[in-house]
Parts: structure tokens; sequence; C-alpha cells
């Protein structure tokens, strides 16, 4: 813990920086998979990948924010807010795919429709239905290391936080 703070107080700048590559990692790994290897995402993955992009703007003002200001501050909050709502949709999306709970997406119809309603919905392209596991590496569903993965940079968020505060109490 000594070397991190080390490392932090040295470059201040270095939390931001970090989350901003890692939600970068995240999206482009994302978009990779959607486009290059065909993997089609459901709503509920499409909206997980909305607190990365939160993240990641909220990464751009700690970067730019004065080090150890209310700027770079507030920054690495939202960006802890953002990762514990993504951890949480994650989570969320884990639960359908293992049946723990149901989500109405990819397949339900609504019966209220009207005419022009019902065309766009047939000429639309349908969404995949969320309990389905298309992407799962060494047996553990991709919706697992997103949990994971958002609650590990929420702690990174957290311990930058708790670490910039420290140090401005002794400068």
């Amino acid at each position: 813990m000594n070397s991190l703070i080390q490392l932090i107080s040295k470059n201040p700048k270095l939390p931001g920086l970090f989350i901003l590559l890692t939600c970068l990692g995240a999206l482009s790994t994302a978009y990779f998979v959607e486009y290059v290897i065909g993997v089609d995402p459901c709503i509920l993955c499409l909206y997980q990948r909305i607190p990365y992009a939160a993240a990641g703007l909220f990464a751009l003002f700690a970067i730019i924010g004065k080090p150890g200001g209310f700027t770079q501050q507030a920054a690495l909050f939202g960006c802890l807010i953002a990762f514990l709502i993504g951890g949480s949709l994650a989570f969320y999306h884990f639960g359908v795919e293992e049946n723990w709970w149901d989500a109405a997406c990819g397949g339900a119809q609504n019966l209220n429709m009207d005419i022009d309603d019902l065309k766009a919905s047939i000429m639309s392209e349908p969404l995949k239905a969320c309990d389905t596991r298309d992407w799962v590496i060494f047996g553990i569903s991709i919706t697992v290391y997103n949990t994971l993965t958002n609650l590990f940079l929420a702690l990174s968020c957290f311990t930058s936080l708790s670490i910039l505060r420290k140090l401005k109490r002794y400068t």
C-alpha cells in the first residue's frame, strides 16, 4: 500500500489515466466482439457499456483537474458511482442468464401496438434474448467478469480518492 501511495503522490493524475485506459479497453473489447467476432449483444449488454463511457468522461476530468483538487476528486467519485452502477447491471444480467429473475427483453411483444408500430417492429432487427450466454470464457459468463471488473474499478476509485485526500491533508 505504501508503494501505491508513493506512486500516486508522484503522479496524482495516474488514477484518471488508469480509469480512462481501462474504459477504452473495455469498450473496444465490446465493439470488437460485436463487430469483428459477430456476437450480437442483447439490450442489457448495451446498457452495460454506458457506465464505462460515463466513467471514461469522468476520468478525463480527473486527468485535467488540479491534482488533489475538487474537480479531480469529484470526477473520481463520479467514476466510482458509474462503476457501482455498471457492476449492478452486470450482476443483474448474470441473474437473468441464470434464470434467478425474469427480464422482459429480446422477444417480449407489446400487444397494444397500432399498425405503424407493428410495421416498425417487423422491419427492425429483433433483439437477442437477455438470458442467452453467447460469450463464455473458461466456463464463466462474461457478465461475471464484467461484474468483477466493475467492482475492482470501483475499489480502485475509492482507494485513489482516499490516497488523494490523505495527500491533500499533508500538503
